[in-house]
């Protein structure tokens, strides 16, 4: 049985009392004195899903579909299911992910406790608004089923709310119609910060999808240089395309004692990254949303000290000072 339950940055490290495999969503949750958490595909960052000296519920079990409606693309399925085992179904029969994170190995369940958002957030909100049910259990039997308007109190703390209110054991979401599985995308560089704002102003109505790259090793006249990527999902057929091999390129086999990613190598790598070619170009779903994917393991670069991912959010008001701000802080760091 597994015994530790880390997270994806390896940081902090914690070691749960007790580990608990959960494959039976009928089943109650088991019984204990100390503090339970529930525990998906270990891919939160920083502390989210750790539960140190506690019980630590593995829902990864709990893997089942239950009933998918391919005429509105309504699908119910347990919490451990995998963004991926979705996808493999739900594509080939033109339904996508309404909202996808940045890896598709995550499971619903944690989509849903993380409301997790993405490329088309100015569009579509996040995962969470495109929930139309889910099954909460607590820890003292009691099984809720929780909407927008059957349990709305319920409903609201548990998205988002990272497994505190209790057991998701399944979900019921509603996909997007797509007709391929190709987007239709352009890279465009930005030389700094008010490059950035003028094409994200300009592609917000005109593109679903929309990313921004910033080098933020870069200081004076290129503070904020970067590259944006913009996209829509293409309304016919590409000739000639194949999807992506279903291998991962490659893995990294152990965890340096170092990190990787170091002053050194992100000056570098920037460097190269900043001088992208712009171009307009065809790209697989899978390539186009999830790029670290194809990487096996690749959280193991920043060492046995592991990282920590920050976000924010800023009020338009300050956006663009507060991020000028950030971007020096982070540049004068050297970190």
């Amino acid at each position: 049985m597994r015994k530790t339950a880390g997270s994806w940055g390896h940081y902090p490290k914690a070691t749960p009392a007790r580990v608990c495999h959960l494959s039976d969503r009928h089943a109650t949750l088991p019984q204990a004195d100390q503090k339970m958490l529930i525990y998906g595909n270990g891919r939160s960052y920083g502390d989210v899903c750790l539960n140190d000296k506690g019980l630590v519920l593995l829902a990864r079990g709990l893997d089942r579909f239950i009933c998918f409606d391919r005429a509105s693309g309504v699908i119910r399925a347990e919490a451990g299911v995998l963004l991926s085992e979705i996808l493999e179904v739900c594509v080939p029969l033109g339904w996508f992910l309404a909202v996808t994170p940045g890896t598709q190995s995550v499971t619903l369940g944690g989509a849903v406790a993380n409301d997790v958002h993405g490329k088309n957030h100015h569009h579509a909100g996040t995962f969470g608004c495109h929930v139309r049910a889910l099954e909460l259990l607590r820890s003292d039997g009691e099984r809720r089923i929780c909407t927008s308007t059957d349990n709305a109190d319920w409903f609201a703390a548990t998205v988002g709310g990272l497994g505190l209110t209790g057991l998701i054991t399944w979900v019921e979401i509603q996909l997007q119609r797509i007709d391929q599985p190709w987007i239709q995308a352009e890279n465009r560089r930005f030389a700094d910060l008010a490059d950035f704002y003028d094409l994200a102003q300009d592609s917000d109505e005109r593109f679903e999808f929309t990313v921004a790259w910033l080098d933020c090793a870069a200081r004076g006249r290129k503070l904020g240089r970067g590259v944006f990527t913009r996209g829509n999902f293409s309304p016919s057929s590409i000739d000639g395309k194949k999807p992506p091999p279903g291998r991962r390129l490659f893995t990294v086999p152990f965890t340096p004692p170092v990190s990787l990613v170091n002053n050194l190598s992100v000056r570098a790598f920037n460097a190269l990254y900043a001088r992208r070619q712009q171009k307009h170009f065809v790209s697989h779903y899978k390539s186009f949303f999830y790029p670290l994917d194809s990487i096996g393991h690749w959280n193991r670069i920043y060492g046995s000290r592991g990282f920590l991912q920050y976000q924010c959010v800023l009020p338009p008001a300050t956006e663009k000072q507060a991020t000028r701000e950030l971007l020096d802080r982070i540049a004068r760091s050297r970190q």
